[in-house]
């Protein structure tokens, strides 16, 4: 499948990116490779193949969630420039 330079434009637009001619070119041409490989993955036969639905056969390979005491207040507070008795103070950055 080829993509045509008017699609390569508009969905350029749609992202708001603004594409050079070269690379322009450049992603026309993996676009294509994409393409071409997707196309060649598609005649593969997976008859033989096993479905499954996870890679790895490990049950649950996370640390155990244990509870323990929060760090104190003080402490957390500390290292910050700006505080007050229970929260940080960062600079403001929602324009009104």
């Amino acid at each position: 499948m080829q993509v045509s330079s008017e699609e390569l434009k508009n969905a350029s637009w749609d992202a708001r990116i603004e594409l050079t001619q070269q690379e322009e070119k450049e992603l026309q041409e993996q676009l294509h490779n994409f393409f071409m490989l997707s196309q060649a993955m598609q005649n593969i036969d997976l008859n033989e193949v096993e479905a499954f639905s996870d890679a790895h056969k490990n049950q649950n390979i996370l640390r155990k969630d244990i509870v323990e005491p929060s760090l104190p207040l003080k402490q957390a507070l500390e290292n910050a420039p700006d505080t007050d008795t229970s929260s940080f103070h960062v600079p403001r950055i929602i324009e009104e």
